[in-house]
């Protein structure tokens, strides 16, 4: 080592620190941690499953209270058609001088429809809160019937939508001919004229004027009835003989194109509500089948 090294080493050398190099050992492979994290992961999985599985089962449960009170509400609407004053009017000018029961036969049918619904829906709630299965087979079959039967009206319907327009027309003019006169069916043809003409404020089946062109037999000489009529009757009959607009007091319009203007202002929400009714009765018909495939779950793992 020469001289000038050596003042180096003995300026610096002893004074800095060994250089030192750390090496990290890898763990030695223990499979009992993956066995660990697989069981979490199973777990993890399963109770989530069963959190699913148990929300399914609370929409099925609350799907089917709906669907119970859908089925009321329709008991509700069919044991209405057969109260209502109004469309008992409508009833009575239809089927008295027709001799077909549409309206009777609705309310029937709407009865008969509310009651199978109400049954439904208590099967499908009884299915899903107690995992039985045969109350839930019983409740899809009987749903997927349910959707097929209003498919099937939908699609008669609208076939036979023209031949119904065409048969009530006919219809009314038969019917309006029976107005006051003496047959043994008047009094109730009175009374149903009188009641739709006051409640849509219209006059005959195409306007007034059916009246005087069927030669229709009125009371007092008058020209229409006092259903016909607004607040003022006198002023009414003036306004019938003048055949003139503006009418203030007279109900011109026909009770058919009122008739068919009350149905078309509420074929949409119908039509909307037909749609949704099916929608809701998927969905249900699809959380049958989770349950049910649940169900056989629990039974093969026991």
């Amino acid at each position: 080592m020469t001289k000038e090294n050596r003042d180096l080493y003995l300026k610096y050398g002893r004074k800095s620190r060994p250089l030192t190099i750390e090496v990290k050992q890898k763990p030695c492979y223990d499979i009992h941690d993956d066995i660990t994290r697989g069981v979490d992961l199973i777990n993890c999985i399963s109770f989530r499953m069963g959190c699913c599985d148990g929300f399914a089962r609370c929409v099925l449960v609350t799907f089917n209270i709906l669907f119970v009170l859908t089925g009321i509400f329709v008991l509700g609407v069919g044991i209405f058609l057969k109260v209502n004053p109004n469309l008992l009017n409508i009833q009575h000018v239809i089927e008295l001088n027709s001799g077909d029961k549409y309206i009777s036969t609705a309310a029937y049918i709407l009865i008969g429809f509310g009651v199978f619904v109400l049954l439904v829906g208590l099967f499908g709630f009884i299915g899903g809160c107690k995992q039985i299965k045969f109350f839930l087979a019983l409740y899809m079959g009987c749903v997927v019937l349910v959707f097929l039967g209003e498919f099937s009206a939908g699609i008669i319907a609208a076939v036979y939508k023209g031949k119904v327009d065409d048969t009530l027309q006919t219809i009314l003019k038969e019917s309006l001919s029976e107005y006051d006169s003496k047959n043994q069916t008047s009094e109730l043809v009175n009374k149903g004229w009188d009641g739709i003409q006051g409640w849509l404020q219209c006059c005959g089946e195409h306007n007034f004027t059916d009246y005087a062109v069927m030669k229709i037999p009125l009371a007092d000489d008058r020209l229409v009835p006092d259903s016909c009529c607004g607040s003022n009757k006198q002023e009414c009959q003036k306004e019938a003989k003048a055949k003139t607009k503006p009418f203030k007091f007279l109900y011109y319009q026909g009770c058919y194109d009122q008739m068919e203007k009350q149905i078309k202002s509420h074929i949409t929400l119908l039509i909307g509500a037909g749609v949704g009714v099916a929608m809701f009765q998927l969905l249900g018909i699809f959380l049958a089948c989770a349950a049910w495939k649940r169900s056989d779950d629990d039974y093969t793992k026991a």
